[in-house]
């Protein structure tokens, strides 16, 4: 007779539910504050030069990111597995999808992204302790696989290092703008103008501003990948998605505030490192140390949640048997996704060894996009095909938020077509390819069935 599931019993392809909303609001600002709120304010103010308009792009970058969050709150709640989007596309459209999305996660978005940060980690962590440059991409391999390393250790450990990591991160921004204001460290006329052209046309302006400041919020759609883990699987995931949505926008609006007050618009468009020029005028002298430390605690958290969420997606399409049976199963001692973990490691630290990444990632801009109008789409097609579906969490004034999501995505999409047709077609180009092996994978886990 077999065990009834719960906390302490694992299966192995289950996970042990131990976490809760804490630890997946940790992942999602842990992802969202990268490096982005330190190199996308400069392309922002550049583009709409006048703090109106910049505060406003970030409060609509914040209210997009709402609405993605709301809807995937909904499906978290409806399919609460491991595994977030990967699970989303494979309910609302099949196996296939799924499939394509998850060997595209598997072997170059997640492993690029991560990589990329690493990179940067080690050139700020390279200030404090002299790396020789031929060591660094090595230096940024190593590190990939230590932190992968510390997840295979324990989940408890892993979410309790990621929670200490987001903590820090969130005290220091915080930190930039109370002293800023309170200390007086800028100046209320450096506010204005409130409202002036921007720099071109305003739908080029809008536009360009708008997809930097989406791609420095993007990261909430990490929480659901840990699902299957948090105890109240119908609404832990919904509750980190909320707080930690609207954490980030307050914290970045907060900043972006800060570094205008401060540096004043032009000295914000016109900085090669905005949060530097800041902090040296409100820190003083300690300014650049305080910056490099952030930096470093920002990017490790970073890091340390993209591993956690990577190797989430991976499990899921191990466990479906669309990969190595082994990625899909769960460390009999440490009762982690060991094995997943290796792949992200492993992947992550080959991309930071070859230095590839940068082309790679601006290749899937354009598909990252499509897998959320995708996923966004599918609120909507459950609640068409599913109305008597349980529903923990349902997002509230429907349809406007999914409707608002899928108006700008679709919008976005033409205008990367438009501004990157090459691109686009490559990124698309590698999902395709795909294809044929995912019926290699099926017809092979269909032989081993029988």
């Amino acid at each position: 007779m077999n065990a009834p599931a719960s906390v302490s019993v694992v299966r192995p392809h289950h996970l042990r539910r131990v976490l809760g909303s804490g630890d997946a609001a940790a992942l999602i600002v842990g992802v969202m504050i990268g490096s982005g709120i330190f190199a996308t304010p400069p392309l922002v103010a550049g583009h709409l030069p006048s703090t109106g308009a910049m505060l406003a792009i970030w409060a609509l970058g914040g209210v997009l990111a709402l609405c993605g969050a709301l809807c995937y709150a909904e499906l978290s709640g409806m399919f609460p597995e491991t595994g977030g989007a990967y699970i989303f596309l494979r309910e609302g459209y099949g196996r296939l999808p799924s499939f394509v999305f998850g060997w595209s996660e598997l072997l170059v978005t997640y492993p690029a992204s991560i990589a990329a940060v690493s990179v940067v980690f080690i050139a700020y962590f390279a200030r404090l302790v002299p790396i020789p440059e031929p060591a660094r991409p090595a230096a940024a391999a190593a590190m990939c696989l230590a932190l992968a390393g510390i997840n295979i250790l324990g989940v408890r450990l892993g979410a309790w290092s990621l929670r200490i990591f987001t903590g820090a991160k969130v005290l220091a921004l915080t930190a930039i703008f109370v002293v800023a204001f309170a200390a007086r460290r800028g100046s209320t006329a450096n506010l204005t103008p409130m409202r002036a052209a921007p720099n071109g046309s305003w739908a080029v302006a809008l536009a360009l501003s708008l997809v930097a400041v989406i791609w420095t919020y993007e990261g909430w759609a990490d929480g659901p990948t840990l699902a299957g883990e948090v105890r109240d699987r119908g609404r832990d995931v919904a509750r980190a998605l909320l707080v930690g949505t609207l954490g980030v926008a307050a914290i970045y609006l907060a900043v972006n505030l800060a570094y205008v007050f401060v540096l004043g618009v032009g000295g914000v468009s016109g900085s090669d490192a905005v949060a530097v020029d800041t902090a040296e005028r409100v820190f003083g002298d300690a300014g650049g140390l305080f910056v490099t430390l952030l930096v470093l605690v920002s990017t490790l958290g970073s890091i340390l949640a993209m591993i956690i969420a990577a190797s989430r997606v991976f499990f899921a399409v191990g466990r479906d048997g669309l990969f190595l049976e082994r990625v899909g199963r769960v460390h009999p001692r440490f009762k982690t996704p060991a094995w997943a973990l290796v792949a992200v490691g492993i992947v992550s630290a080959a991309y930071s060894l070859l230095g590839t990444f940068e082309e790679i990632i601006r290749y899937f801009v354009f598909v990252a996009t499509l897998w959320f109008v995708f996923i966004i789409g599918s609120v909507v097609l459950h609640r068409l095909r599913r109305p008597h579906h349980p529903r923990p969490f349902r997002v509230p004034l429907y349809p406007l938020p999914p409707l608002i999501y899928l108006v700008v995505a679709v919008g976005l999409l033409f205008q990367l077509a438009r501004e990157a047709p090459r691109d686009a077609a490559v990124g698309v180009a590698i999902l395709i390819v795909s294809v044929p092996v995912y019926f290699v994978w099926e017809a092979r886990r269909r032989r081993r069935r029988t």
